[in-house]
């Protein structure tokens, strides 16, 4: 991914959060983030660590897209 697209792709995610302030989604991506933190700094190989952050953000971006176009009843 170019750094265009990954800036594209993160002010996506930053639109979706700032349309939807549910807290519960929000923590969601917090945990989900810090998650994904911890197992990158594991890759020694900066290209594997590169491709697999790229992978973490498409994850990210379609989770938020998806609850977005379906979020969760609220009772």
């Amino acid at each position: 991914m170019t750094m265009t697209e990954q800036r594209r792709m993160e002010s996506t995610i930053r639109a979706l959060l700032e349309n939807h302030p549910d807290p519960a989604l929000h923590g969601w991506l917090r945990e989900t983030i810090r998650s994904f933190e911890n197992r990158l700094s594991g890759i020694i190989d900066p290209r594997e660590r590169q491709q697999a952050r790229d992978a973490a953000l498409v994850l990210i971006k379609t989770t938020l897209q998806e609850w977005s176009r379906n979020p969760p009843v609220q009772h």
